[in-house]
């Protein structure tokens, strides 16, 4: 009696979790109130619980606006408020201590280095230090985050890598950091544990997500996850959703770098959108029907903005597991023990593109991945040594490279049949 009794409660279980995957895969979108014009690339932030949508590329082809509208969501109405002093387009956005950043990108002059800063509580807008690149970054090729007192911002100068400064609050003080050798074109970013990911874009580097950890400066990459260009990205619940392009959110979770998708039928195809997260609703406003030939103006006709509940997607929390995890902790013996015999070719690029190749014993090469993944959750020296063996040439005992943790870029095991 007791057996079957089990296996009744597992039956319920199951369709339980059935009926709430279906929940999850059927709920749809609400449509809200227009915007009071259409925009695509505008600056977008959210505070006190409103959304606040500034400038932006307007209908007209190559002219940008300037004007500041914000949405309530309790009264689902929009409200104008002060105009920006400089009107522009893909910019970068970021929002700290309830005032949002609006820096550099495309104006009605050209290209821009300005920084303003929006106060919604006193609805005014003030000037802050220029950015302190040398050439001047195109719109859509520029990024910006918030960790701590600072303002992070990538920008690609040229078409090669990006540079990667920050900008303390307190002291007013822009300070140059390690820079990244990928281009990443029309992508996203976002912070979790206080490190930045870039990711997306519509170059030649696929769907490879990049994380920059402050402390060490340094940049890593961090599995795979999106291709997409002009796209919007918000963090829930310690993972990535993404918004844009098909009718689905994306979700990335930076822990097991994988990527999942929630398919939702009504979801409107559009780029170049803003899209918030307020009391676990997604809201998505603006941008424009998905296109392969984008110009940076508005659709006369696309004003929409829609909603969907986060809490009916059932995406799970950081401390839940998901499928990705499971799998990720279900590790064959050869994981859980690292297999030591034969060799195997040690492949580390640096920052600088410069390739270090080692031939090594597999003991040696989970030796260099130990310390590397120790020193990547902030633990252990900045440095591993390698014994170069038989390349060592010349008159010389031994032969040692001693390999900077920040100066790595990637690496890549080959291990020998």
């Amino acid at each position: 009696m007791k057996k079957w009794f089990i296996v009744f409660f597992l039956f319920v279980i199951t369709l339980f979790q059935s009926l709430q995957t279906v929940s999850a895969e059927t709920v749809e979108w609400k449509e809200r109130a227009d915007l009071p014009e259409p925009r695509v690339g505008a600056s977008s932030g959210v505070v006190d619980g409103k959304i606040y949508v500034i400038g932006g590329g307007t209908v007209k082809s190559g002219t940008y606006g300037n004007q500041t509208f914000v949405y309530d969501p309790k009264t689902n109405e929009w409200t104008k408020k002060a105009d920006m002093p400089t009107e522009r387009g893909g910019a970068a956005t970021v929002t700290v201590d309830g005032k949002i950043y609006v820096l550099g990108g495309m104006s009605n002059d050209g290209v821009v280095k300005t920084v303003e800063v929006y106060d919604p509580k006193k609805d005014t807008w003030e000037k802050s230090d220029d950015l302190p690149f040398e050439k001047k970054v195109p719109p859509y090729r520029i990024y910006a985050e918030a960790i701590g007192k600072k303002i992070y911002v990538v920008a690609y100068e040229n078409s090669t890598f990006a540079t990667t400064y920050s900008y303390d609050l307190e002291t007013k003080k822009w300070e140059k950091k390690q820079k990244l050798n990928t281009e990443i074109y029309a992508g996203s970013t976002a912070i979790i544990d206080n490190k930045l990911y870039i990711f997306g874009g519509m170059e030649s580097i696929g769907n490879i997500v990049y994380v920059y950890d402050p402390e060490n400066d340094c940049w890593t990459r961090n599995g795979k996850g999106f291709l997409a260009g002009y796209y919007s990205a918000l963090v829930y619940k310690g993972k990535i959703l993404m918004t844009g392009g098909v009718n689905r959110i994306k979700v990335y979770d930076p822990k097991s770098q994988s990527v999942t998708a929630v398919k939702n039928p009504k979801a409107p195809y559009r780029m170049a959108h803003s899209s918030a997260i307020i009391d676990d609703t997604l809201y998505v406003i603006g941008g424009r029907e998905e296109t392969s030939s984008f110009t940076g103006n508005a659709a006369s006709n696309f004003k929409s903005v829609m909603s969907i509940s986060l809490k009916d997607l059932n995406i799970p929390s950081d401390s839940e597991e998901t499928p990705g995890d499971k799998d990720k902790g279900s590790t064959t013996p050869s994981e859980d023990k690292p297999a030591e015999d034969g060799d195997a070719l040690l492949v580390v690029t640096m920052v600088n593109g410069l390739q270090k190749e080692y031939q090594l014993s597999m003991k040696e090469v989970n030796g260099f991945l130990k310390w590397y993944k120790q020193r990547d959750a902030g633990e252990g020296p900045g440095f591993y040594e390698i014994d170069e063996h038989d390349n060592n040439k010349g008159p010389f005992e031994s032969k040692k490279d001693y390999v900077v943790f920040k100066n790595i870029l990637m690496y890549e095991v080959n291990k020998y049949k």
